[in-house]
């Protein structure tokens, strides 16, 4: 079984969840996408991570030029892009690509220490993946999106665990908009 689809076997395993919820976008659904039970599995983290390295390979490779840092909201981005950063670490000491930084977006600057937006030193005009767990409407991945290139950053991909395909990718039209699932995918 290859990476993304025992992915998919874990994300039907352990994070679709149906009942009766409200999403963040405010609409209600049968169907809930509780990824952080797969972004915070062992196995699932390190899937994740294995394809978003290879994602970042082919934009690199596709582009011809490196992505400097992947990173996204907090909390559903934090286990994941800290992974990635970490792995592609471990890569790069054994000789294949180069470190990717990772970096997390607060909704909300705290009111002490730095007051920052966007955690981590990222140069400006550095290229990033904005990652996200899930994409309903992409209010907040845009609003994320936002800082981020308030920050000076160049949006290169924006990444999703999972589209639930409710207006998200035509929100993120603008964006080299990368879904790793849709709903759709899972029979739902």
């Amino acid at each position: 079984m290859d990476t993304r689809e025992r992915l998919a076997q874990v994300i039907r395993e352990r994070c679709i969840l149906h009942g009766e919820f409200t999403l963040a976008s405010g609409q209600k659904s049968k169907v809930y996408f509780d990824c952080k039970r797969v972004t915070l599995h062992p196995e699932g983290l390190h899937l994740i991570g294995t394809m978003l390295l290879d994602l970042i390979d082919r934009l690199e490779a596709n582009d011809r030029t490196p992505i400097d840092a992947i990173g996204g909201p907090t909390i559903g981005a934090d286990p994941v892009v800290g992974h990635v950063a970490g792995r592609s670490w471990e890569r790069a000491e054994g000789g294949a690509g180069h470190p990717v930084s990772a970096f997390l977006v607060r909704k909300e600057s705290k009111d002490h220490g730095t007051q920052r937006l966007i955690e981590n030193d990222i140069a400006e005009g550095s290229r990033v993946v904005v990652f996200e767990d899930v994409v309903t409407t992409a209010k907040s991945t845009l609003e994320a999106i936002a800082r981020v290139e308030a920050a000076g950053l160049e949006v290169a991909a924006v990444v999703a665990l999972v589209d639930r395909e409710q207006g998200g990718e035509q929100a993120l039209k603008r964006f080299r908009y990368l879904p790793l699932f849709r709903k759709t995918e899972f029979g739902l």
